[in-house]
């Protein structure tokens, strides 16, 4: 009597063994299931067991229990047995025993295309076709059919087998799935779903081969965002990222193809443009770009509008490789910042000229400091209604053994990009409060030492305490101490800003607010800001004695000030007439070249000692005048 074979599942893997023991590659049981249904069955001179027989028994559970589609018809297509597992499908009797005919053991819209598989003879090699078939439950299966001829006593029968295949499917697709999901990961930026660095460098390549093959020139775009980190200070950096992804949104519109566009890291993006008629072209689409970037955008219910500054590089002439197209589209890029951001540069030998001369200039300026080839010149800040100097602005030189005097407006700049402009502040503090101090003990007060801070510096964490190291090393009583900070900068993070300076106020120190009039205050954060002058730019300055809307602007600083009780302090002040205007307005504290340059210490001794240096009044207004 054969054993009863219980229900099996025939998606589950099975591992054979050879004769040694050892576990060879495994086969799925579905297909193992099918070998040997497809052996049984194709016997020659199949004959079908007497009743009661253990052949019997076996064809009975095979039939009942095998989770198969088995069926065998005559040539009159009469059914001459089928499993249970035909009952299953939808549209078939639910009994075996009603069943007669081949057309009844399938749903009605399969049966054409399971009956016209070509059955193949016995040893030939088997095709399947894959059929998708509804079981009772409404569940879809999809099934592997074969048909295959054998020979019987009562003549040739056709025979079909039907293999489940659903969960290997699922298996399959999940599997496919997941390689998608990980291949869309390995060349997709997580935050913006642009193409990321690796996909960009594997597209940019192939673009490159492209031109090189076509003799045809292509583009690459390099796309910064300007004062993105303002956002990330002020909004926090949810509000950076939505921000980003709006950004990205705007490039992928925008642009023709958006394999073309790819997020390089931070708030950095880059663009290729294939067969590209001329640079013009390129630089029209940077225009247009910045365009839509500069439309508001809605972020966390504040309307935000981005500006980004653009470098663009061309191959062949600027690179022959993705990293020198990159490289030059990036010295562009920040030749475009330098000409005051919101434009697009293309790049020119000359600046890659230039970038190697600020390379060298930075390496001599980190030696600069130990070598002791910087000093401070000073400008007196001066009271109209008396002549008096109230104050010195600290004004720091480089003066090299290579090079000479070199001007502020070329190493200041590299120093905040390099990040020297932290130990270059702090050196600048140190010297100004040492010989503050000097002078002070000396009989001499100028009434305060002012010093510009960089933003660098200001936002430092540690700077507060550097601040009381240097007071307490120089032993410089604060209060003569004025520290001098842009518009800007206290915006960038206006809530650290007031903290700082509350912390700092506490000590004794006074503030000023350094080019006022070309940021962005808010008025309900200025009030809240603890300093105690504010300084009207130079730019404000330049022409209020002939340009109106400047002197409107330079006159409401100056109520402002006052109404928030605060001393105001014109700067870059080089004509009589300018002067004139600022006293008649109220404002009566200013600096600039029509009353003194910025003096070396030396000079700035013999102001107060040689008496023919005084301050006069002449037909040319109060000034000093220097003999």
């Amino acid at each position: 009597m054969a054993n009863v074979i219980p229900p099996v599942d025939p998606n589950a893997p099975s591992s054979c063994l050879t004769p040694s023991g050892g576990e060879i590659e495994e086969q799925p049981l579905s297909e193992r299931l099918r070998d040997d249904l497809v052996q049984w069955l194709s016997q020659d001179q199949l004959n079908f067991p007497d009743e009661g027989s253990a052949e019997e028994s076996y064809l009975e559970v095979l039939l009942r229990y095998v989770p198969v589609l088995v069926s065998a018809i005559d040539e009159n297509d009469r059914v001459i047995f089928a499993s249970q597992w035909h009952l299953l499908l939808e549209g078939v009797n639910p009994s075996l025993s009603e069943i007669r005919s081949a057309d009844e053991l399938f749903p009605p819209f399969v049966l054409q295309r399971v009956y016209s598989m070509e059955a193949k003879e016995v040893g030939e090699e088997l095709e399947p076709m894959e059929v998708s078939l509804p079981h009772k439950d409404g569940q879809p299966h999809v099934y592997q059919i074969y048909r295959i001829k054998i020979l019987a006593p009562h003549g040739q029968l056709i025979c079909t087998l039907g293999i489940d295949i659903t969960a290997n499917q699922h298996a399959e697709n999940s599997l496919r799935d997941h390689k998608s999901r990980l291949d869309y990961m390995a060349f997709h930026d997580a935050l913006t779903g642009l193409a990321n660095r690796s996909y960009f460098y594997d597209h940019a390549n192939a673009c490159i081969v492209r031109a090189e093959e076509a003799n045809a020139q292509l583009a690459i775009m390099l796309i910064d965002l300007d004062r993105f980190k303002i956002i990330n200070d002020s909004l926090g950096h949810d509000a950076g990222d939505a921000l980003l992804k709006l950004v990205s949104d705007v490039l992928a519109i925008n642009l023709p193809q958006i394999d073309a566009v790819a997020r390089l890291g931070g708030d950095e993006f880059v663009v290729v443009f294939e067969n590209i008629r001329s640079a013009e072209d390129v630089v029209d689409s940077a225009r247009m770009l910045l365009h839509e970037l500069a439309k508001p955008l809605s972020v966390y219910g504040h309307e935000i509008s981005v500006t980004a500054s653009v470098g663009i590089s061309i191959y062949p002439q600027d690179g022959a490789s993705i990293d020198q197209l990159l490289k030059h589209a990036d010295v562009a890029m920040y030749k475009a910042k330098s000409k005051g951001k919101n434009r697009s540069e293309l790049f020119i030998q000359a600046m890659k000229e230039s970038a190697v001369e600020s390379l060298f200039m930075e390496n001599d300026l980190r030696r600069a400091i130990d070598q002791h080839e910087m000093l401070l010149h000073y400008q007196p800040q001066i009271c109209l209604d008396s002549g008096n100097i109230i104050g010195l602005e600290a004004l720091v030189r480089w003066n090299s053994k290579e090079r000479g005097m070199v001007s502020p407006a070329s190493f200041i700049p590299l120093a905040e990009e390099s990040g020297l402009i932290e130990p270059l502040g702090e050196w600048v503090l140190r010297e100004a409060c040492t010989r503050f101090h000097l002078w002070l003990d000396a009989g001499i007060d100028f009434g305060k030492i002012a010093v510009n801070l960089s933003a660098k510096q200001f936002r430092r964490k540690s700077f507060q305490k550097i601040i009381t190291e240097i007071l307490h090393e120089t032993r410089l009583p604060p209060q003569y101490l004025e520290l001098e900070i842009t518009e800007s900068s206290t915006m960038e993070n206006a809530e650290e800003s007031i903290r700082m300076i509350q912390e700092l106020r506490k000590l004794g120190l006074t503030f000023a607010i350094d080019d006022f009039g070309t940021g962005y205050s808010s008025l309900a954060y200025l009030r809240r800001f603890p300093v105690q002058k504010l300084k009207i730019d130079r730019s404000f300055v330049s022409d209020i004695d002939s340009v109106n809307d400047d002197a409107v602007i330079a006159k409401s600083i100056i109520d402002l000030a006052h109404n928030m009780s605060m001393e105001v302090i014109a700067e870059g002040v080089e004509r009589i007439s300018q002067s004139n205007w600022l006293l008649s307005r109220g404002c009566n504290l200013v600096q600039g070249f029509y009353y003194c340059r910025p003096l070396s210490e030396t000079r700035l001794m013999s102001l107060i000692e040689n008496n023919a240096i005084v301050a006069r009044e002449d037909a040319n207004g109060l000034r000093f005048a220097l003999h």
